[in-house]
C-alpha cells in the first residue's frame, strides 16, 4: 500500500495548471505492463458516448473537447473544453457502465490512462487522493450548475463574457482557441451568428482582440460588468 500511495503525485499549482487537484502519475507502469502514456491526433476519439467505461485520461498535452450529438447526429453540444492537468471521463469512471458523452482531441495530445481498477485501489490507499477526487467532483457540479444558470437567465453578452473570464482563469490575457467558433457557441450555448455577432460588438468596444485561434482581453473590468 505504501509504494501504490507514492505513484499519484499532484502537479504545484502552478506548473501546467491553476486548477486545482491536477494530478500526474509518476510511473504509470508501476501498476502492469501495459502502456499508460497515450497519443491521439488531432480529431481522434478518446472514447464515445455509450462505450464501456474502463477508466479516465489526465491530459499532458493538447486539448480534449467533450461534447454529446442529437440522434440524427446533425447538433452537437459541447460541455468542456479540456486542458492540461484535466481529467476525462472521470465521472463515468467512478460509476461504472457506459461513458456518457464522447471525447475529441483537438489539436495533438498526449494522456496517462487510469484504469478502473487503480483508481479504486488509489482510493483506498492514499487519503489525498480521495479528497482531490471529492474536490474535482464538487468543482465539476457547481461549474454544471453555474451553466445552466447563465444559459437560462442571462444574455448573450454577459454569456460570453463569462465564458472569456473563466478561460482567463485558466489561460491568461491570452485565450487560445483550438476549436471553431461553431465549437465555442456550442459551448456557450447561443447560435454561431450569435456569437460572432456579439464578439465583433466586444471588440468594437475595445474590450477584447480577436485572432482566428487567440481572442486578447483588453478591459477585463467593463467583461466582469456585464455579469452584475
Amino acid at each position: 500500500m505504501n509504494a501504490l500511495k507514492k505513484t499519484f503525485t499532484p502537479i504545484p499549482e502552478n506548473d501546467v495548471t491553476s486548477e486545482k487537484g491536477s494530478l500526474r502519475l509518476v510511473n504509470p507502469s508501476s501498476f502492469n505492463q501495459d502502456k499508460k502514456i497515450k497519443t491521439f491526433v488531432k480529431g481522434e476519439v478518446l472514447f464515445r458516448e455509450g462505450e464501456t467505461s474502463k477508466g479516465f485520461y489526465i491530459i499532458l498535452k493538447g486539448a480534449v473537447r467533450a461534447y454529446r450529438a442529437s440522434k440524427n447526429q446533425d447538433k452537437q453540444q459541447t460541455f468542456k473544453i479540456h486542458c492540461v492537468g484535466s481529467w476525462v471521463g472521470l465521472r463515468d469512471s467512478i460509476g461504472g457502465g457506459k461513458y456518457l458523452h464522447n471525447a475529441t482531441a483537438l489539436e495533438d495530445t498526449e494522456v496517462q490512462f487510469i484504469s478502473e481498477s487503480e483508481f479504486r485501489l488509489l482510493l483506498q490507499a492514499d487519503s489525498g487522493f480521495r479528497d482531490l477526487v471529492f474536490d474535482r467532483i464538487a468543482n465539476e457540479s457547481r461549474e454544471a450548475e453555474n451553466k445552466i444558470y447563465s444559459m437560462g437567465t442571462r444574455q448573450v453578452h454577459a454569456q460570453v463574457a463569462e465564458y472569456l473570464l473563466e478561460s482567463m482563469n485558466e489561460q491568461g490575457q491570452e485565450i487560445e482557441l483550438p476549436f471553431t467558433r461553431e465549437v465555442m457557441a456550442s459551448i456557450i450555448g447561443v447560435k454561431t451568428e450569435t456569437l460572432v455577432r456579439t464578439l465583433s460588438d466586444l471588440k468594437c468596444r475595445g474590450w477584447i482582440e480577436i485572432d482566428k485561434k487567440k481572442i486578447i482581453v483588453q478591459d477585463k473590468e467593463h467583461l466582469a460588468r456585464l455579469l452584475d
